[in-house]
């Protein structure tokens, strides 16, 4: 008995995962079959993947359980209130999560104030396709690889490397790198640290950090359109080694630098 109890503690949990495909048909059947009921399971569920995906904005949307109580104390109001939040949070994570989301609260309502009954299932299939997107992206960034490589602050060696634009905006351009230095490639002024203006480019495109001299550069793919190193394109979110001499093209290749 002890023994069991004792692997029981040793266990690692489970991770559990966001729904990342959805059926807005499956929805719209089993709600109809259910009388409803298995709409407010549903959404019930969304907002419980709603809250772990925009967990940054600092909101924390109520479950489905205590809408109906405060829409019954509002006379049906809080439903919608409750319905735009969620609608709002999912529209104002694209940015962090670099996915392209089509509707906001005041568009999901107009479709439904303007085409009465067929706007409700065009809006809500939009929304679920915009939730879907997003628990995918999430999903790629919580299980991010961890970089394998024996490299540590103490193996780093001394010596600076550089990268260096060879193609695109910062072309001729020449940045020095300090052993351990890591920098943020991309196109948002206000979370990278090397700017690079092309609608290809996301926002973070990629992490470089230099390691030395004999150990050349480790480069993270975080971006939608990829990352190749002397014309192989790397895994996304998987800390890569890159020998120094090596090319690095971004996206569509309109923006290559050299890591020497």
């Amino acid at each position: 008995m002890p023994a069991k109890q004792g692997n029981r503690m040793d266990s690692k949990p489970k991770i559990q995962l966001l729904k990342q495909k959805r059926s807005f048909l499956q929805y719209i059947l089993l709600s109809v079959v259910t009388c409803s009921l298995y709409h407010y399971w549903f959404m019930d569920s969304l907002v419980k993947d709603v809250n772990a995906i925009c967990k940054k904005d600092g909101q924390d949307t109520v479950g489905v359980g205590r809408m109906i109580g405060f829409s019954i104390l509002t006379f049906g109001v809080y439903q919608y209130l409750w319905l735009a939040e969620i609608v709002d949070r999912v529209y104002d994570s694209a940015d962090e999560y670099d996915v392209e989301i089509r509707q906001d609260s005041e568009s999901f309502f107009i479709w439904m104030i303007l085409v009465p009954f067929i706007g409700y299932f065009i809006a809500m299939h939009r929304f679920v396709s915009d939730v879907n997107q997003l628990a995918a992206e999430y999903e790629k960034r919580r299980h991010f690889v961890k970089c394998t490589s024996p490299i540590t602050q103490r193996s780093l060696s001394s010596g600076r490397g550089t990268l260096i634009g060879l193609v695109g905006s910062l072309a001729g351009q020449t940045i020095e790198l300090k052993p351990g230095q890591r920098i943020k490639i991309g196109r948002s002024a206000a979370e990278a640290s090397v700017i690079v203006n092309s609608e290809k480019i996301s926002r973070v495109h990629c992490l470089v950090q230099y390691n030395g001299n004999q150990l050349g550069y480790t480069v993270t793919d975080l971006s939608r359109n990829g990352v190749v190193v002397n014309g192989k394109r790397i895994l996304y979110s998987v800390p890569t080694y890159v020998p120094s001499e090596s090319v690095l093209s971004l996206a569509d290749g309109a923006n290559k630098f050299q890591l020497t």
